[in-house]
């Protein structure tokens, strides 16, 4: 009986490959798991208000794992988001928020005891159910108004990892981060693909004069520290440039497509000298048709690889440019920006407020180097066997 031949893919191959790697996939692991809170932000933030920048003055730099009721009062005539928008940039919230230690319910009263911070003595308050609701709630019973009360006003808040300076809640603000995160390093790292494989193919395809002012190109290029580049670069178009962030995507991407070049031109001129590539110029096919249709497809390994690792260094990059005051502008968190706001906290029993966003930006650093080294092995496919 004859045995079965089947035919697996290269890229089949080194999925198998990349699978056996833990670290690769651990890192992977990290990525998705960031990817999907960023999709869903605020959706799983415990604070889902627009860049979680619910402030609570009296809850400021409260330990992590501080548990309290907070009591919303709602305001009247004042509407709240819709699902769409609160998906996309939060929950405008429609109500001041007041924390709580204690509350009773009367017949048409809610006592509650407000807490005031660490250094203030806490205060009794009352306050009738439909001041509460906001008004609107005139045909209800008092009954009735009071099950509204205790079901939609009243909740029991856990900071996990503890509250900053304004009472706000940290956890949430490193689930919003994400977003900045992997938006600045997906955006950057296309601009970099774009313009380093274009440079790189063609220095590399057609060497001669070409090469050598691409090289001079990006010899200047990688002569000046990233970060320095990106901080001119971010000044200088910051007067006609608005928004922030797309100053940060530029600066970034503009800064990190030289290692994509460089990479790019190698495996050109290695590639451009085998067999297939002669077959297409017999065959009277054109330069462009050659660089991107025959010899592109085959080096996408070490571009992915090198993708990998500049989208690392986005993140970096970016976090530095916020550290430095140059990033995302608050309230809107940014890892980078949390971290300059809570290093003066290092010294004392509140280190771990910097601690947190340091945490965040290595784990998500570590998690993409490790992935771009797994692929690099799945995908050097030279004296492998299966």
């Amino acid at each position: 009986m004859e045995k079965e031949i089947t035919s697996v893919s290269l890229n089949e191959k080194a999925w198998r490959r990349l699978k056996r790697n833990r670290s690769a996939m651990f890192g992977l692991g990290i990525i998705v798991l960031a990817v999907i809170l960023a999709v869903f932000a605020y959706v799983v933030s415990p604070d889902n208000s627009p860049s979680a920048n619910e402030q609570i003055l009296p809850l400021e730099t409260h330990e992590p794992g501080f548990r309290i009721h907070i009591l919303k009062k709602y305001r009247r005539h004042s509407p709240g988001s819709s699902l769409v928008e609160g998906l996309w940039g939060g929950f405008i919230k429609n109500y001041d928020p007041v924390p709580v230690t204690q509350y009773r319910f009367t017949s048409d009263t809610l006592l509650y005891t407000e807490y005031r911070g660490k250094n203030f003595p806490p205060v009794e308050r009352s306050a009738a159910y439909n001041d509460i609701l906001g008004g609107g709630y005139d045909t209800f019973t008092p009954l009735q108004r009071k099950v509204l009360v205790e079901e939609c006003c009243l909740r029991e808040q856990t900071y996990l990892l503890g509250t900053d300076k304004f009472g706000r809640d940290i956890l949430s603000r490193l689930i919003i981060g994400v977003r900045v995160s992997l938006s600045v390093g997906l955006i950057s790292v296309g601009i970099s693909l774009l313009i380093g494989v274009l440079l790189g193919a063609l220095a590399g395809y057609f060497r001669g004069w070409i090469d050598q002012c691409i090289m001079w190109i990006i010899n200047v290029f990688w002569s000046i520290p990233t970060l320095l580049l990106a901080m001119g670069l971010y000044i200088s178009a910051g007067s006609w440039i608005e928004n922030k962030l797309v100053l940060i995507f530029i600066a970034v991407g503009l800064t990190m497509w030289v290692d994509t070049a460089r990479i790019v031109r190698g495996q050109f001129m290695a590639v451009r000298e085998l067999e297939f590539v002669t077959a297409a110029r017999g065959l009277a096919y054109g330069d462009l048709r050659i660089i991107f249709r025959h010899i592109l497809p085959n080096i996408t390994g070490p571009i992915i690889v090198v993708a990998c690792s500049n989208f690392a260094g986005a993140i970096l990059i970016e976090s530095g440019l916020s550290y430095i005051g140059l990033g995302i502008q608050p309230p809107a968190p940014s890892w980078g920006t949390m971290l300059n706001e809570y290093k003066d906290f290092i010294n004392t029993d509140r280190a771990y407020l910097a601690l947190f966003p340091s945490a965040a930006i290595m784990l998500l650093v570590l998690a993409f180097n490790l992935l771009g080294n797994g692929l690099r092995d799945a995908l050097d496919v030279k004296g492998r066997t299966e």
